[in-house]
């Protein structure tokens, strides 16, 4: 009886010892962590860090990217200033260096061929994320 316990313990510690090791490779821990895990899908964020507002004959957009997990190196930003009737006065791109999990600012400057500003919008090249910021008053209901 004593030497079934003292062979159990021994099994026991050596599985012990096996599934630690496996543990400690990056593959394995991979391939079980996806095996009982629910991993939350990469995704860019792009978000205003304030409104954007008039400098002179500019307009400054302040907007932050921030990358998780998408492993993307260079982003490009274009932004477009509209007028009411919808005419594109300027478009400028941007280039952005995201950093994995940390918001990167961005305060963007681009010159307005005109004074009927009323629309800014802001994209990544190649990703689905848009914003937009409409100057004046909202509309009244």
């Amino acid at each position: 009886m004593r030497k079934r316990l003292i062979r159990a313990a021994l099994a026991f510690v050596v599985a012990a010892g096996l599934c630690a090791a496996a543990w400690s490779l990056p593959p394995v821990r991979t391939v079980l962590l996806d095996s009982f895990t629910r991993r939350q899908a990469a995704y860019i964020e792009l978000y205003f860090t304030e409104n954007p507002r008039f400098d002179g004959a500019s307009v400054l957009v302040p907007f932050a990217v921030n990358d998780h997990g998408s492993g993307s190196r260079s982003l490009v930003a274009t932004l477009t200033v509209e007028a009411a009737n919808g005419n594109v006065l300027a478009t400028e791109t941007y280039p952005v260096e995201p950093h994995q999990g940390a918001a990167v600012p961005v305060t963007a400057r681009i010159r307005a061929k005109g004074t009927d500003v009323a629309l800014v919008r802001v994209s990544l090249t190649g990703h689905p994320q848009t914003l937009h910021f409409r100057f004046g008053r909202p509309p009244e209901l």
